[in-house]
């Protein structure tokens, strides 16, 4: 071994990260470059025994253990016996370690019969290294650091017969380096001695599967192993074992479907469809396991879906169906990727989900007002109610009249609690008040209004849905597990987690909904847990009798304004109000409550109970098999047909593998959509845009410290003006929206 360690001092652990230009990683410093191979015949000077003193066997890593590698010698590595060319290598590689360098394998020779009987290990600064360049220097990186420099140390191994049979031994051993080796705390940062062993890479797997990003992942071995410096590897080997792993991965998009065929054995009634390009590319992928059948077959009466964008590496739209359970909480029906947002792919869409749902049409949906959305819906659902977002239609009022007043007014005449007349009145009033008749957006919206007035809407029911704020937290949550770097294979993996979340929510809230009694202010528990409060400011002032029933007139206290009517079927205990809050939104409003204290009763009719918000309401699924509702962890898929569309009749036999189609299908191109950001020029990529004046053009100054601000003309301040006002009512949307509706 090289003396002169002290000599000088080691300030950069550079120096030995890398074993050369090729790779720094484990693997490859291990094999680096293919084996020399020599010709060597003479069998009989290999296998001559150098004496009884090897009587040693060593069959693995373990069985190094009490071997003191720093006062080892060349005659003591001659008493051991090595299963094979590895453990020998493993060997001499653990010694390397103890003793300041790394090293790689190197010429093997072989006998007359083909067959290896002897291999050298050499130094990992052994050779220099070659030069692709031909000297003229021109690289597209930047060198890496040279760290070869002609080492002659080396280990040479062959094997030997003796009473454990063939064994490897040490036949010669140099040491003599020609450089200074390495201090210990810098060992480890060898490439030679930085290994990710089965353990750690399946353990890393798990800790990436679960969302932990890769630096996050290693600083977690650092903190078990007590420290950076007791870690066997480094981040970047850990990379290049996600990257082998990667190339050895199917095509993204067959890797997709293969994902889902391995867990199509637990969950019969997984759903899903695809369709193809004449190419062969994939443009639209749908799914949907049994829970989400099962669960749209009980709550399916309200439906809601947006798209949202950046969520895999294709920027392919992500559409998410959902609606709201019995925990008002949102769930999901199916989700689809799709390569357009065209009338077109929304009517594919959404015919595919009717199928996956065995006809079940919906009742209502409510979407943002796209109208490739809307046209789709029509066709496909035409006797569904249609319902664009209130908030979205706010954004664009602000936007489009830029007058902040007009935006509450407008706020009033659709989400106020009018009738028909009442609307109409308070709408004329308010376009000439603001002078907005000729306004083409006030004139386009007002055509729509059996799509958002509530004067119209009453007693069409929507589960208290008014905006799609439900589909943009859900899309909210998406982003924690799934990201513009996902391909499809992974982006279904990510997906599946984070359903599994969901669900595992929603299984909570069946806990807390059943364990222990909720703590009530009254002795009228049933009505307590109703509106009671709320109601106690509603009087009778009224009633009529008729044959069939008793109507009962409302008013709010002290209030002298417009009155409710409830019904009273007195035999069936059936309420109705016509402000038909309990048909649109499924639950009691104030006037049949007050109605209900004013003649006694103590327990709400059943008939005011809508079964989808009870604890039982699932307790009905039938007709999707017996597969639990809560294991969202299995999945199944169904084979597609041949012109790329899957029925959902279709099953895939056992060991078919992927003689289907669906080895053809290639992976889809990557898309522009309305979410993707703006075009990057290539001007913007040369170089940083000069910002100019709006009022002179000019570059340095903006309009604010412009000298001809004075100058501009009463159209251009109108203008300006207009736009700021513009800018208010937009800002004004989301607290306009919040603020209480009661007395609208």
């Amino acid at each position: 071994m090289a003396t002169g360690e002290g000599e000088r001092k080691i300030d950069n652990a550079e120096d030995f990260l890398q074993e050369n230009e090729d790779s720094d990683s484990d693997e490859e410093n291990e094999t680096s470059g293919s084996e020399e191979i020599e010709d060597f015949c003479d069998g009989e000077d290999v296998v001559q025994s150098i004496g009884e003193t090897c009587t040693i066997p060593i069959d693995s890593v373990e069985d190094m253990g009490n071997i003191n590698f720093v006062t080892l010698t060349f005659e003591d590595m001659k008493k051991y016996r090595f299963l094979n060319r590895n453990v020998a290598y493993d060997f001499y590689n653990m010694y390397a370690r103890f003793n300041g360098f790394s090293t790689r394998r190197s010429v093997v020779k072989k006998n007359f019969k083909g067959e290896i009987v002897q291999q050298n290990f050499v130094c990992h600064k052994q050779g220099h290294r070659e030069d692709r360049f031909g000297g003229d220097g021109v690289r597209k990186r930047e060198p890496r650091r040279d760290i070869r420099c002609g080492c002659l140390a080396h280990c040479k191994v062959h094997i030997d017969e003796s009473e454990y049979g063939q064994r490897w031994v040490v036949k010669h051993l140099d040491d003599g380096h020609s450089h200074l080796v390495v201090p210990g705390k810098h060992v480890g940062l060898l490439a030679g001695h930085r290994k990710m062993c089965d353990m750690d890479v399946s353990q890393m797997n798990n800790m990436i599967g679960v969302g932990i990003s890769p630096p996050q992942v290693y600083a977690s071995f650092a903190g078990e192993a007590g420290g950076y410096l007791n870690v066997n590897f480094n981040q970047r080997n850990m990379y290049n074992v996600l990257d082998k792993e990667r190339i050895n991965q199917l095509p993204d998009a067959r890797g997709a479907f293969g994902y889902l065929r391995t867990l199509r054995s637990t969950d019969p009634d997984m759903y899903w469809s695809h369709k193809k390009s004449e190419e062969g590319k994939l443009l639209n992928l749908f799914w949907c396991d049994g829970q989400s059948r099962r669960d749209y077959g009980v709550f399916g009466d309200v439906l809601a879906f947006d798209a949202t964008y950046r969520k895999n590496k294709y920027s392919c739209p992500l559409v998410v169906l959902s609606g709201v359970n019995h925990h008002n909480r949102t769930i999901v029906f199916g989700t689809a990727i799709v390569s357009d947002e065209k009338e077109e792919t929304y009517v594919w869409l959404l015919e595919k989900f009717v199928d996956a749902m065995k006809g079940k049409a919906l009742v209502s949906v409510i979407t943002d007002g796209c109208k490739s959305m809307r046209n789709a819906i029509r066709r496909v659902f035409p006797d569904a109610h249609h319902r664009l977002c209130a908030w979205h239609l706010l954004e664009n009022a602000g936007r489009n009249v830029k007058k902040p007043k007009f935006v509450e007014m407008f706020k009033r005449c659709m989400l106020g609690d009018y009738e028909v007349a009442g609307f109409e009145d308070r709408w004329e009033k308010m376009v000439i008040e603001f002078e907005v008749q000729d306004e083409p957006w006030v004139k386009e919206t007002y055509e729509k209004k059996e799509m958002w007035a509530s004067a119209y809407m009453r007693g069409q029911f929507f589960g208290g849905f008014r905006t799609t704020s439900r589909v943009e937290g859900l899309h909210a949550q998406l982003s924690r597990y799934v990201n513009y770097k996902n391909n499809l294979c992974n982006f279904l993996k990510n997906f599946h987690r984070c359903m599994t979340y969901f669900r595992f929510k929603e299984v909570e809230d069946d806990f807390n909904s059943t364990h222990g009694e909720q703590v009530l202010l009254t002795s009228l528990k049933a009505l307590e847990r109703a509106i009671l409060q709320r109601a106690s400011t509603w009087r009778v002032f009224g009633f009529k009798r008729t044959a069939m029933c008793v109507i009962y007139f409302v008013k709010h206290y002290p209030s002298t304004g417009r009155n409710w009517q409830v019904t009273y079927y007195e035999p069936t205990s059936e309420l109705k109000c016509s402000c038909e809050r309990m048909e649109s939104v499924g639950l009691p409003c104030d006037h049949i409550v007050s109605v209900m204290v004013h003649i006694d009763m103590v327990e709400i009719p059943k008939s005011l109970v809508l079964g989808r918000w009870t604890i039982n309401a699932k307790e009905s699924i039938e007709g999707f098999g017996e597969t639990e509702m809560n294991e969202w962890d299995q999945l199944t898929v169904d084979v597609t047909a041949g012109d790329g569309a899957a029925d959902h009749g279709a099953t895939v036999d056992e060991g078919q593998g992927e003689e289907g189609e669906e080895r053809h299908i290639r992976n889809p191109d990557v898309v522009r959509s309305k979410g993707c950001g703006a075009i990057i020029s290539q001007r913007s990529m040369k170089g940083k845009r000069t910002l100019r004046c709006g009022i002179c053009g000019k570059p340095g100054h903006n309009r604010t410290t412009c000298t001809r601000r004075d100058g501009q003309t009463s159209t251009q301040l109108g203008t300006q003006q207009g736009t700021q006002e513009g800018s208010i009512g937009v800002g004004l949307t989301q607290r306009l929206f919040e603020e209480e509706n009661e007395n609208v």
